[in-house]
């Protein structure tokens, strides 16, 4: 069960079936430049420009600024409408709220305190805090940095979501400060705007400052960051954009909602070149240390040792083995994105007005273009242990090569050490399938000893210091670069002894590579996907270059992407065609069978639907097609204007899983939103029958009750 009123899309497929209103075509201001560019960025920054255009169609998106800073050449260009109303062009300076980019923002602050000797990141917030009450077990600023402190995030996000008068910290406070702990602390990450709202309040009883001055002397103004500060609805603020998210299909300003309840963890104003000369201004150490921002952007573990992909206030998973590190934004009004590679000196951001786009998409696409690589490459192989496998070798590459690139050394030279990580891996080639996918999901964790990241860091070494150029991995992938090093070792006996692979597994790969050296290609490698291709000559294009292949590059996501832009297109026909071709690129994934299925349930086609959500199943039984995942697609149906379309395909869930009391809640949901109170009684009287203790059980024996009239 959801809200249906309330429940907004971050922009799915589904989200297009209701068409989405694209605001009209607008002349933009030309773009910051903040050095003379060379002669082959004009190329780049063309590409960009036609980048942005594409899915700023596809999503329907109003307007928005993007940039990036590479070395010392920065760039920054707006596009569509800062306010649509007024036809009013978006700008580089246009100023956005920044949403959950204030939390590296916050970390930079209190690492600046730590580094003043204001704050001890290992001790009690309440040492700070007074106020603050006392949870059951202590909970410290290390902990609230890396949302392992256990505090809970919004509860209620009908109330907590939606105030509209302006708070003092103290009144941020009170909203979340007796909630119980959601986990005891450095057990779990679980993400948290409140912690980082508690740490703003650190940030003020150590400074003796309120945050937003703290941050403006101490941050942004030592950054040369002028534009930024905490947003105030009734300040003026030069270039403030306006906001707009999509209701029931159709375009509608944003819901007015007063931030400064997020003060800390969500609740400032800024611009894209604002963003960008923060991300510079921290390689370049014009605040924090090195050690200390170098701490900032390891990730932490849990006591159990699970690496949780954060540092201090940032991201740090990657995309393909590169050291990056990053934040996006999601609230009311935008949408954003940073995106850094410090040891590239790059770095580039986004910031949109329009609530359902997706800013990391955006990131991404502009790191392709400017260093020429892909983000993240996808592997794809006909049998689920070979997946398994290239999964765990690919988390391998990208955790050890981001270790390597960041500290430029490997993880450990202790030969014991590299012997057992070699051995760890050797061991999961000839396990069953269950056992060796257990081992290769904790294979980069600290509960493994980061077997991983010391195996393919020390791998990473050994080639550079036999005079292989990395970057070719970067656009090559995790194959050649194993390759390469059992080239190596088998060239070089006495020094690789203990170091090497199981001979099943080079013959793996050896037999990988034939066919990765024939999937992936300039051609395939560079290939791009939209509404407007030609779907036969797709099919036929990669159908030929993946015949026979047992791995080669995953499109499924690119798949779906173009299948969406041909929904905001109304043209079905191509949309259908590019499903079918990703089933037939992709016979044995979950997804591209489910997508494929919804698809179906969604233009009123239920038979043909019935026999693709059981092959889902029979794939992957929590997957695309488990009842989590076709519950929220129904509302997100629903929420694009189509409930019936999502009661159709919640009945579909209850026939696929008939057990999941959840689903007949959420029937009861829809029919009750629908105006049929009686359906809506029988189908939440079954989710009760079925399950008296399901999570949303109180909350439909209340509604049980209004619906019989005995309240």
């Amino acid at each position: 069960m959801m809200t249906i009123a309330r429940y907004r899309l971050t922009f799915t497929m589904l989200t297009l079936l209701a068409g989405c209103a694209t605001a009209p075509p607008v002349e933009t201001p030309p773009p910051v430049r903040i050095a003379t560019p060379a002669v082959a960025a004009a190329d780049e920054i063309r590409e960009i420009e036609q980048m942005v255009a594409r899915l700023m169609k596809t999503e329907g998106a109003v307007g928005l600024t993007i940039g990036f800073v590479k070395d010392d050449f920065v760039w920054a260009k707006g596009f569509g409408y800062a306010d649509l109303e007024n036809k009013v062009p978006a700008k580089a300076e246009s100023a956005y709220r920044m949403a959950s980019v204030t939390k590296p923002m916050t970390a930079v602050g209190i690492l600046t305190l730590v580094e003043q000797g204001k704050i001890d990141l290992d001790a009690e917030v309440q040492e700070y805090v007074e106020y603050f009450p006392r949870k059951a077990h202590p909970v410290t600023i290390r902990q609230l940095l890396g949302h392992l402190g256990g505090i809970s995030h919004y509860r209620n996000y009908d109330l907590e979501g939606h105030f509209r008068e302006p708070m003092s910290t103290r009144e941020s406070l009170a909203v979340f400060q007796n909630f119980d702990l959601v986990a005891e602390p450095g057990t779990r990450y679980s993400y948290t705007s409140y912690g980082f709202n508690l740490l703003g309040a650190v940030i003020e009883e150590a400074s003796g400052q309120s945050y937003g001055e703290f941050l403006t002397e101490n941050v942004w103004k030592p950054l040369g960051m002028e534009d930024t500060r905490m947003d105030d609805p009734r300040a003026i603020i030069p270039h403030r954009v306006e906001g707009y998210e999509m209701v029931d299909g159709e375009l509608r300003r944003s819901e007015y909602v007063d931030i400064s309840s997020r003060f800390a963890g969500g609740g400032t104003r800024s611009t894209v070149p604002d963003m960008l000369r923060f991300a510079k201004g921290l390689w370049e150490g014009k605040v924090l240390s090195d050690e200390t921002r170098s701490r900032m952007w390891t990730a932490q573990s849990t006591r159990e040792g699970r690496n949780i992909g954060y540092g201090f206030g940032w991201g740090t998973n990657t995309g393909n083995g590169r050291f990056a590190v990053g934040h996006g934004g999601a609230q009311a009004e935008t949408r954003t994105y940073l995106l850094v590679l410090p040891n590239e000196r790059f770095a580039a951001a986004v910031a949109i007005n329009f609530e359902s786009s997706d800013s990391a998409e955006y990131a991404f696409r502009l790191f392709e273009i400017v260093m020429d690589e892909p983000w993240q490459i996808r592997y794809w192989a006909r049998t689920e242990k070979e997946r398994a496998l290239l999964r765990g070798i690919d988390a391998a590459f990208d955790f050890g090569m981001r270790h390597y690139d960041q500290f430029g050394e490997p993880l450990t030279s202790d030969r014991a050490a590299l012997r057992d990580a070699f051995e760890y891996f050797n061991a999961i080639v000839n396990l069953p399938e269950e056992e060796a996918s257990q081992r290769l999901q904790r294979g980069v964790h600290p509960a493994a000893n980061e077997a991983f990241v010391a195996m393919v860091s020390h791998i990473a070494h050994t080639l550079e210091a036999n005079e292989r150029d990395l970057e070719i991995y970067y656009s090559g992938g995790v194959i050649p670069m194993f390759v390469d090093y059992i080239a190596w070792y088998r060239a070089n006996p006495g020094e690789s002894a203990g170091l090497t692979f199981d001979p099943a597994f080079e013959r793996m790969i050896e037999r990988w590579t034939t066919d990765w050296t024939r999937t992936w290609t300039a051609e395939t490698s560079g290939i791009d996907i939209d509404a407007a291709t030609d779907t036969a000559m797709l099919r036929a294009r990669l159908g030929s270059a993946f015949e026979g292949a047992s791995v080669y590059p995953d499109y499924s996501g690119k798949l779906e992407r173009s299948m969406r832009t041909a929904f905001v297109q109304g043209d079905v026909a191509t949309a259908f065609d590019l499903a079918r071709t990703a089933v037939e690129l992709y016979p044995e994934s979950d997804d591209t069978h489910a997508n494929l299925a919804v698809l179906y349930i969604a233009t009123g086609d239920e038979e043909s639907a019935k026999p693709l959500l059981q092959k889902s199943l029979e794939l992957d039984p929590d997957g695309a097609a488990g009842p989590d995942n076709l519950n929220r697609l129904a509302y997100e149906l629903a929420s694009a204007g189509q409930p019936e379309a999502g009661l159709r395909l919640l009945m579909a869930a209850i026939r696929a899983h008939p057990n999941v009391a959840n689903l007949y809640d959420s029937v009861g949901e829809f029919h009750r939103e629908l105006g049929r109170p009686q359906q809506a009684l029988d189908y939440y009287s079954r989710a009760l029958e079925m399950d008296p203790e399901y999570p949303n059980a109180e909350n439909a024996r209340r509604i049980v009750q209004e619906l019989r009239g005995e309240e």
